[in-house]
């Protein structure tokens, strides 16, 4: 029997296959591992180069050649300022009234400015409306043409305005406001009614010079005397002294009727609602109205023109007149502060008087 024959098994060829197979894996992953420790490198030296290229903070000193802009020569540009401006002084009003005589034409007006004395007075008030109802400038509110109340020679309101101005005052202006014997006739629907019959009431019999007056409680009326406010503010005239925001004095009051809206209102409401509409129509134009209270007013309790003591009515100014020999005694009346008080005064002779009393403003004429 043939000896079997042995056969040896080599694992060269299987073994030698795996780890060439697995050198290569090996050699692969030093390369990839190489390679990343090489990005690593690189991204580290470029942050260090960053960081130590980064510009100085405030707190780190730099070289005046490094980084000092040169000094320039020029000293003409403006320096900054850090302060603020200071708000506008708001001058007192010491104002001096047009006399009648020299309301007859823009030269007459020119002519009394030149002689007005710039240390005393600051402010040029002209009357352009008086107590019968005369307009004395080119109104174009309708009911004033309807009711002919404008003066054959009346001003150009804006022209007058820039007249005061020019000249260094600051215009101002006066008018009458339910005290109205024009504009009251124009129909029913402004005025009292006799009786509250359609009768225009007067203030006395007509044969002893009898005027009917505006009505507070008629909204023409008031609307009236609101578009004129209006008109005159727009014109340039920064103050309006309003007088005869009243009720007229007569023995026939008990005959005067209010008319239809007399239930909508008390009497004393009725005249602050007038003061009121003013006010608000003189502010469209950045105006202000300051209200003329007879000096009387407020010594009454229940004065006859007010209805009320005139320290009820309200305003951010207001002119009470002081009427010679009873300054002091309405003065210590008045309830307001002294720093919203523009006397109305007659005479320059009273200007001492308000000086002792600590007020600075007031309005002569």
């Amino acid at each position: 029997m043939a000896k079997q024959r042995k056969i040896k098994h080599y694992r060269y060829g299987y073994s030698s296959k795996r780890q060439r197979r697995s050198r290569f894996f090996k050699g692969l992953f030093f390369a990839l591992l190489l390679a990343l420790l090489v990005f690593l490198g690189y991204c580290g030296t470029r942050a260090v180069k960053n960081l130590m290229n980064r510009p100085k903070g405030p707190s780190e000193p730099t070289s005046q050649t490094e980084s000092l802009p040169p000094e320039s020569s020029d000293s003409s540009l403006p320096e900054e300022s850090s302060e603020l401006e200071p708000e506008p002084t708001v001058l007192p009003i010491r104002a001096v009234a047009v006399p009648k005589e020299s309301m007859t034409s823009p030269d007459a007006v020119s002519a009394f400015l030149d002689t007005v004395d710039k240390e005393r007075y600051n402010c040029v008030a002209v009357e352009l409306k008086d107590k019968t109802g005369v307009l004395y400038y080119q109104s174009a509110v309708e009911l004033a043409a309807t009711c002919k109340a404008i003066s054959p020679n009346a001003f150009d309101a804006a022209a007058l305005a820039t007249l005061i101005r020019e000249k260094g005052f600051t215009p101002a202006a006066r008018i009458y406001a339910l005290e109205d014997d024009i504009a009251s006739h124009a129909s029913y629907n402004t005025s009292y009614l006799y009786q509250n019959q359609d009768i225009t009431w007067l203030d006395r019999a007509a044969d002893q010079g009898g005027r009917s007056w505006l009505n507070p409680y008629m909204p023409a009326a008031v609307e009236y005397l609101s578009d004129l406010t209006q008109e005159i503010t727009a014109a340039g005239f920064e103050e309006l002294f309003v007088c005869s925001i009243q009720y007229p004095d007569s023995r026939y009051r008990t005959e005067m009727g209010l008319g239809p809206n007399q239930n909508s209102m008390t009497a004393t409401e009725a005249l602050q609602n007038v003061l009121d509409r003013m006010t608000a129509a003189a502010a469209v134009s950045g105006g202000s109205v300051i209200p003329v209270f007879r000096g009387e007013g407020y010594l009454e309790e229940e004065n006859l023109f007010y209805s009320a003591n005139a320290n009820f009515f309200q305003s951010q100014q207001l002119s009470p007149i002081l009427t010679a020999g009873q300054e002091s005694e309405i003065l210590a009346t008045v309830a307001a502060s002294k720093d919203t008080l523009i006397p109305s005064l007659t005479s320059e002779d009273q200007l001492p008087l308000l000086t002792s009393a600590g007020i600075e403003q007031y309005l002569i004429g």
